[in-house]
């Protein structure tokens, strides 16, 4: 495989740490408990197939530290809560996690069962284990959703958050329901007439433009109001929070988070968004929002170290995996670095893999492998814009197949505007204006089934996309390649068929 700048590292150390050392006991009153003793074993198989994996990272991949939990398991029926529609859960499960937390750690256990809740915060030390036959569904009732302090903002209380914890988890192979049919506007052009009509007399409310469908009046009216109200307040923010919308699963701050077997579906905005964190393992897990789902990418990564993304499934309506990185512009510094996307596979998003929009904190040596991109709206896609832009650099990307990707197979652009985003920031940059930098990538050993465009390299004249090699690329689309600021794309072995059109197709 070609590097830019630097060679094929040696590697690291090619054992995890596993989150249970062999030898762990449960309690005879828990061993129902899903994952809990099957948690060695497992954590055995994941040594093994990671292991292989990394081995062969372009970079010399530091190997992530599970998470150490302690096996006491904590049921939630013993902190009183009662499964079924009529009963919210918030305080029982919370009371379970916070004596969990507070005695040295445990394993939280959602038994078999349907369990609603509000939302719930993740200490330090716990396993929230959502067995097999579990679903953890948190209400649509806004007013259990507090606001929350973000940086100089607010934003709204995720449903499953964690803050500056370590040695957290989300384990099993239960459901985690994030109610966002409640939250989520729907936009007219996604949907036929039919639809559109059935999901007006649901109830909810219709935006002034009549462009969108939003579940309640507060959301449809708050962007007149934001307009209105320049400089929000706290206080302002309460009249829009339906608008704002919660992240289901947020971690900020954390080391050693370990995602696991879980389905996570119906997210009110971005599924599972990690930020600022290290020692970070995402493996086997499922997601599914609905295609027209507005913001509901599969799982974002943003400024984070130590990633690994491993045969997780995401079915979903906007960017399947996206990674991030803003807050810092200094020359050599990358908040993003060291992630390993391998063997996942994504269905109908904006995107198969992402990168963008924000990318002036800087990322580097991403390794994305063995994915599986089908319906998807690009597949590898990167974009950003002056203003929010910087360096990203040492990307590898390989053994990728996509099919029926109804936008372009390999997407770089500098020129992306987020929706309602000024366009003036797309003027020739000046001083500390944030230029996107795409450079020394290398796209290997991918094949696309159908595309509608085969490549769009979209650079700037004096930030040009610049050192990308395409290494046996096999591409059959409709429109052919659109190239322009690009300097030294090297293509060795590159097969593009243009005009070509699937049998079948329905965008969406």
């Amino acid at each position: 495989m070609h590097r830019w700048k630097r060679g094929l590292s040696a590697g690291a150390s090619l054992a995890l740490v596993a989150a249970a050392a062999t030898g762990w006991t449960v309690h005879a009153r828990f061993a129902h408990a899903d994952n809990v003793v099957d948690l060695v074993a497992q954590t055995g198989d994941l040594d093994a197939s990671l292991a292989q994996v990394l081995h062969g990272a372009p970079f010399a991949m530091p190997i992530p530290s599970l998470p150490d939990i302690v096996p006491r398991v904590y049921d939630i029926t013993e902190y009183g809560a009662k499964p079924g529609i009529g009963q919210v859960n918030t305080q029982a499960i919370q009371a379970a996690i916070d004596a969990a937390s507070q005695h040295g750690g445990g394993i939280v256990d959602i038994p078999p069962g349907y369990w609603v809740t509000g939302p719930i915060v993740l200490k330090s030390h716990v396993d929230l284990n959502v067995e097999s036959g579990a679903q953890l569904q948190f209400s649509g009732d806004h007013d259990l959703y507090p606001l929350v302090p973000s940086g100089n903002s607010y934003i709204v209380q995720s449903p499953i958050s964690a803050t500056n914890a370590v040695d957290v988890a989300i384990t099993g192979h239960g459901v985690i329901d994030g109610a966002g049919n409640t939250w989520r506007p729907v936009e007219k052009s996604k949907l036929s007439a039919d639809q559109w009509n059935a999901l007006v007399a649901s109830g909810g409310v219709v935006s002034p433009d009549g462009s969108t469908w939003w579940p309640t009046a507060q959301g449809a009216n708050a962007q007149a109001y934001i307009k209105a109200h320049p400089n929000m307040t706290y206080q302002d923010d309460l009249q829009v929070k339906d608008y704002l919308r919660p992240y289901m699963v947020y971690f900020q701050g954390c080391q050693r988070v370990w995602l696991q077997g879980v389905t996570f579906e119906n997210s009110p905005f971005a599924t599972v968004k990690v930020n600022t964190s290290k020692d970070v393992v995402i493996d086997d897990v499922n997601i599914r929002n609905p295609w027209y789902g507005q913001n509901t990418d599969g799982i974002d990564v943003s400024a984070d170290e130590n990633v690994v993304l491993y045969r997780d499934v995401i079915d979903t309506g906007d960017d399947g995996i996206a990674l991030e990185s803003s807050g810092n512009d200094a020359a050599g510094v990358f908040n993003e670095q060291d992630v390993v996307v391998a063997d996942c596979i994504v269905h109908n998003g904006h995107s198969g893999f992402a990168v963008g929009s924000y990318t002036d904190g800087g990322i580097r040596d991403v390794w994305v492998t063995g994915d599986v991109y089908d319906g998807t709206e690009s597949g590898l896609r990167f974009k950003s814009g002056v203003g929010k832009g910087g360096l990203v650099e040492d990307i590898d990307m390989d053994h990728i197949v996509m099919r029926d990707i109804s936008g372009a197979a390999i997407t770089f652009d500098d020129g992306y505007v987020d929706n309602g985003a000024d366009t003036s920031s797309l003027q020739a940059p000046g001083p500390n204006s944030y230029v996107p930098q795409f450079e020394n990538m290398t796209i290997s050993n991918v094949s696309c089934e159908y595309a509608g465009q085969s490549i769009y390299m979209n650079g700037l004249p004096n930030a040009p996309i610049s050192n990308i090699m395409l290494d046996d690329v096999n591409i059959t689309a409709n429109k052919p390649p659109q190239i322009q600021n690009t300097s030294n794309l090297v293509e060795n072995q590159v097969q593009i068929q243009s005009g070509v059109t699937m049998l079948g197709e329905i965008p969406h």
